[in-house]
């Protein structure tokens, strides 16, 4: 099995890897999980409408991200880049549903901040980009036993 290494944190351009193949991923569900939706009425308010949508956008991303996290800490681009994600407290074993919906929304905000959430990963002396300090989780190498 493998196992984390807890002292090689990943990098920035692992974490670029990573968003690159988790997003074709997430492409691909969020195109499937889409072809329900124009068979909801249109008779709502075009901004309640949009926001039921949005949020329905968001359930299913962080569907994705939440399970894989708290379910092994890889989602399948972190698989192919050996990379798992861990709690930083050493006593917790896996990551909480909470830390997930906190590292989840904290990576939209580093998206809305022009990618300046991710960026902090080069000057931070562990290589925690805004979402990892936030939710208290940390990507580290894995390496085979």
């Amino acid at each position: 099995m493998d196992r984390p290494d807890e002292t090689v944190n990943c990098t920035l351009l692992r974490r670029c890897f990573i968003i690159i193949y988790d997003g074709i991923l997430l492409a691909c569900i969020v195109f499937i999980a889409w072809q329900p939706v124009p068979l909801l009425p249109e008779s709502l308010n075009p901004y309640l409408d949009r926001s039921m949508r949005l949020g329905y956008l968001l359930i299913i991303c962080f569907g994705y991200f939440g399970w894989c996290w708290c379910r092994g800490g890889q989602t399948l681009g972190m698989r192919a880049w050996k990379i798992r994600l861990v709690p930083i407290n050493p006593e917790q074993d896996t990551v909480h549903l909470r830390q997930a919906w906190i590292r989840f929304l904290a990576s939209l905000l580093s998206w809305a901040m022009l990618g300046a959430g991710f960026l902090l990963a080069l000057f931070h002396s562990q290589r925690f980009s805004l979402h990892d300090i936030l939710s208290g989780t940390k990507l580290v190498r894995i390496r085979p036993d």
